[in-house]
């Protein structure tokens, strides 16, 4: 099994997400409809990061993250393009 530490799980995101956004719908969604939901919105937001340091595409949608640990810079541009979806 190799050291999740290093990738950036999508729930890392969501939760980064959600912590900038006032948004009530989420409130009243079940859990599964939330993460399902935010998964759509992550997805469509990742390729709108133009010339990222890693490969932000190379995913592991098995178990949910990305092959690489984000930076908090690179989370907030993720979350802005997610804001913006």
């Amino acid at each position: 099994m190799s050291d999740t530490s290093s990738f950036t799980s999508f729930e890392e995101m969501y939760d980064f997400f959600l912590a900038g956004i006032t948004d009530d719908m989420f409130m009243e969604m079940t859990k599964e409809d939330t993460e399902a939901l935010l998964e759509e919105i992550l997805m469509a937001a990742i390729p709108h990061f133009e010339f990222p340091r890693k490969s932000l595409f190379d995913l592991d949608l098995e178990s949910k993250t990305f092959t690489v640990k984000l930076t908090q810079e690179e989370m907030m541009i993720i979350r802005q393009y997610m804001i913006s979806e």
